[in-house]
């Protein structure tokens, strides 16, 4: 085996692919990138078991051939390698047990373990296939990856949930993230085609995703099946499994009707927020809300720092309220968006709420963000 790449390119691709590879693992070849010829390309592939990354860079192929090699060394090469080197890497037969990388005068042997002893994932069964803009699926991640659970006893909740669903008649992609504390839901009208699996993404994998979808302009490709989802991109592909266990009935515990709907300034609650709660107990960050007439008060007391309290002119008409909730889920909430005004709508103090960007709640598209209210 004997390959041409450029410096660039190949940065690219082990930044890309080398985050799937788990630090610590018991089994040596899982440290270990996979490097496959193909025609005038250069497959490199990375695997933990769960999550598979795949990249293709342009290559010239002077004898083709597979190795694996050192993940994060490999990486570490082609970042200090100078800007716009050719890399040559080379592997004499199966009798030798290291690869070479060179450019310039540097060079490099590397220790190699058999191609044929990587695991490679093989295509989903039965998948249904859906194109949607990187930017679009990027932001749907973005809106709900924070409320996803970390909490080993309730595994199934430890990612995010998509779906295909009918919302008023309409197709709709669904992601979905609840920890029991909050749940958040987004949503993007699409083409309407087969029926699609609901599955539940690893929050790793949802973490990859959400990197690899950062860089890019152009449409991507989904593949769902009952058993995983696949990210096919121009140049590469992640696949993942799917998460077992039954994700809940999320729309039983978001609120439809309320008591008490009233508008505010994003910017002013956010502020609001931060300044009363630096008094707040670390533990549980609460900070309690109460609404009389047209003015939102914001309470925090602590036994030990003192207390603290801010006023902030709302819209909205009814009934004097209070409730509390955790302050670090309000500013969660609030920076998610780039809306001018938030929309909080109560019922009590012991039922969800649910606080939405303002004019962006209602439709096929759109936030539902629901978080639970704590004692005050």
């Amino acid at each position: 085996m004997k390959i041409l790449v450029q410096q660039s390119a190949l940065q690219r691709a082990t930044a890309r692919v080398t985050s799937a590879v788990e630090r610590k693992n018991t089994i040596p070849i899982l440290a270990n990138v996979l490097l496959r010829t193909e025609a005038d390309r250069l497959t490199i592939t990375a695997t933990d078991l769960d999550i598979e990354i795949v990249e293709k860079i342009p290559a010239e192929v002077i004898a083709p051939g597979e190795i694996t090699v050192a993940a994060a060394t490999l990486a570490e090469i082609a970042r200090n390698a100078p800007a716009g080197a050719e890399l040559a890497i080379e592997w004499a037969s199966t009798e030798d047990p290291r690869a070479t990388v060179k450019f310039g005068r540097s060079r490099y042997q590397l220790p190699v373990l058999p191609a044929g002893d990587f695991p490679v994932r093989g295509d989903l069964i039965d998948a249904v296939e859906l194109a949607i803009a990187a930017p679009v699926l990027h932001q749907l991640l973005e809106h709900v990856h924070f409320a996803q659970s970390t909490e080993e006893t309730r595994y199934y909740l430890n990612g995010v949930n998509l779906s295909r669903v009918s919302d008023q008649g309409r197709p709709v992609l669904r992601v979905v993230a609840t920890d029991g504390h909050r749940m958040i839901l987004d949503q993007i009208q699409c083409d309407e085609g087969a029926a699609m699996p609901a599955i539940t993404i690893p929050r790793k994998a949802v973490g990859e995703m959400r990197r690899i979808l950062a860089d890019l302009k152009d449409p991507v490709t989904l593949q769902v099946s009952t058993t995983g989802l696949a990210l096919l991109t121009g140049t590469g592909r992640l696949i993942t499994k799917a998460l077992d266990g039954h994700y809940p009935d999320y729309q039983r515990v978001m609120p439809s009707e309320w008591e008490r709907e009233i508008f505010i300034d994003r910017a002013l609650l956010k502020e609001a927020i931060k300044r009363v709660s630096i008094i707040s107990a670390d533990k549980t960050r609460t900070v309690k809300l109460a609404i009389v007439d047209e003015v939102l008060t914001l309470n925090v007391r602590n036994m030990e720092a003192g207390a603290a309290s801010e006023e902030i002119e709302v819209v909205g008409e009814g009934a004097a309220f209070e409730t509390g909730f955790n302050a670090k889920y309000l500013l969660d909430l609030l920076d998610q968006t780039d809306a001018d005004r938030m929309v909080l709508r109560v019922s009590d103090s012991i039922s969800p709420a649910r606080l939405d960007p303002a004019g962006d709640t209602k439709g096929a598209e759109g936030l539902v963000n629901v978080i639970m209210p704590v004692r005050v």
